[in-house]
């Protein structure tokens, strides 16, 4: 019974979904790159177009780059990464990044060659509709002050 239900409220809200309920493909990266720029995002220009595809975008401002995965000669790309890292932590304690790790599950947080502390996320996004891709990009901004509050209130990031 509840199946049955619920498969009637999903179809009563597909009928009356709004036409401009636009769904998101990275199939093609310049057209998602538009998209992007349309719900505005305002992404720098493509780049590794032929294998790739990625470019930086603001997140509620903080620069993240977007990379688009799993493509075939930069097309039918199967799903998007993010990645950022804090200029001003750098060489974080491994139980700390440990413990972000624990507390954001959804993320991975770690720290790169230049030993800046950075987080990744890997999102399946073709086909859904544009406002849970703003609802993803949200929390990515929402994960990244946080973890940023973090590190300033464990006393791991410098003044810059």
């Amino acid at each position: 019974m509840r199946f049955i239900s619920a498969a009637a409220v999903a179809a009563f809200f597909v009928v009356v979904a709004p036409a401009q309920a636009q769904t998101v493909s990275i199939k093609d990266p310049v057209a998602f790159r538009n998209t992007l720029s349309a719900m505005g995002y305002a992404p720098t220009a493509l780049t590794a177009a032929d294998t790739t595809p990625e470019f930086d975008i603001d997140i509620d401002g903080f620069s993240s780059t977007l990379r688009m995965q799993r493509c075939t000669a930069g097309k039918d790309c199967q799903y998007i990464t993010l990645v950022a890292s804090y200029s001003d932590v750098v060489n974080p304690p491994a139980s700390w990044v440990q413990q972000m790790n624990d507390e954001f599950d959804l993320l991975r947080v770690g720290v790169n060659e230049s030993k800046q502390l950075y987080m990744f996320g890997a999102y399946v996004i073709d086909g859904l509709p544009q406002g849970e891709l703003k609802r993803i990009l949200d929390f990515w901004a929402s994960d990244t002050a946080a973890i940023g509050d973090e590190a300033i209130d464990g006393g791991y990031a410098t003044d810059k």
